[in-house]
């Protein structure tokens, strides 16, 4: 017997029944993970219109199948990553997770068309963000103080006293200094004509008579001899005149209120034990929100595990959530956990 246990053939045959053990337990165990990939009509029905809409025609029977199978290797390969834990705390997939959250949710919001009453309301609520400013349209001469020093008041009075009194159009082209800003300006809010000229000179321009040569005005620059055109005060306009513009903000607001619901929803669960349900339509982004809680929370580690249930046939649905023992029916050939106990 000694003689036996010390035969290399007797190790090599212990260790081959151990290895063999070994990997028929852990096989069994893989095994009890559902490895069939479902193609649905549906799958199929979106990759014909994908190809129809890039292609401008139907796919041939042998595109048809490059197709499929393209999509069972992605869906192998998806697979094989969330096996390897590829998912896990990359910043990538999670960046890419919440921009296809929030692009769902603005989709979401935008479902819904505002009514007049909230456009309204929030037209009440923001009256300031839509209040249209006080608008001018002038001509303008300027004088350069750096060119003119010690002439500079005399030149301006005298070009004053021209201005005003010389009833024919005159071409402002040829008087005054060279400067980079037009000579005439059309009607143009209070903030356009800041950009321009400064604060200064818009609060001076304000101030004066509408159809006289008045000055000198005071800029950045120097000094302007201005014709004031043509002056159009602040008001609050009604919400037939600036509608779109009304209804644009409303929705952003809209979206971002909803942003902030969702996340301070999904703050408040992530770390929860309790079952979550989320409910809502075809392509609202309950997978998305599943998601975002179980890769926020402490469970992130582990497998996120998702069954489409509607291409599990009835009779199937109990055994594939529920799983089964081996021999509890015919072709049961071995045990299986299930979805509910992987």
């Amino acid at each position: 017997m000694k003689k036996f246990l010390r035969e290399p053939l007797t190790h090599f045959l212990v260790i081959g029944a151990l290895l063999f053990l070994g990997f028929s337990f852990f096989q069994n165990e893989d095994q009890s993970m559902d490895a069939t990939i479902v193609i649905t009509d549906n799958d199929i029905n979106l990759m014909m219109a994908d190809f129809e809409r890039t292609w401008q025609r139907p796919p041939r029977e042998n595109e048809l199948q490059g197709l499929l199978e393209e999509k069972i290797r992605e869906e192998i390969a998806y697979r094989e990553g969330l096996a390897l834990g590829l998912d896990r705390d990359d910043p990538y997939i999670r960046r890419r997770l919440r921009m296809k959250l929030e692009l769902m949710l603005e989709d979401i919001s935008a479902q819904g068309e505002a009514t007049d009453e909230q456009l309204e309301a929030f037209l009440a609520e923001n009256r300031q963000s839509f209040r249209q400013e006080p608008r001018l349209r002038f001509s303008q001469v300027y004088l350069n103080p750096a060119a003119r020093a010690g002439t500079l008041e005399s030149d301006a009075e005298e070009l004053l006293v021209r201005l005003r009194q010389t009833e024919e159009d005159l071409n402002l082209e040829q008087l005054g200094d060279s400067i980079m800003l037009p000579k005439t300006f059309p009607l143009s809010s209070v903030s356009v004509i800041n950009r321009q000229f400064g604060g200064d000179f818009t609060e001076q321009l304000s101030a004066l008579e509408v159809g006289t040569w008045q000055g000198p005005v005071l800029s950045g620059y120097g000094i302007h001899l201005v014709l004031v055109e043509e002056r159009s005060e602040g008001r609050d306009p009604e919400l037939a005149e600036i509608r779109p513009q009304v209804e644009r903000e409303y929705a952003l607001k809209q979206r971002q209120d909803l942003k902030e619901k969702i996340y301070q929803v999904l703050d408040n669960i992530k770390e929860s034990d309790s079952t979550v349900l989320i409910t809502g339509e075809t392509g609202t982004g309950k997978e998305l929100i599943a998601s975002s809680i179980h890769y926020n929370s402490d469970r992130k580690k582990n497998a996120m595990v998702s069954v489409n249930c509607g291409a599990i046939p009835r009779e199937l649905m109990e055994r594939e959530f529920f799983g089964h023992v081996k021999g509890a029916f015919t072709g049961a050939v071995e045990s299986r956990k299930g979805y509910l106990g992987e």
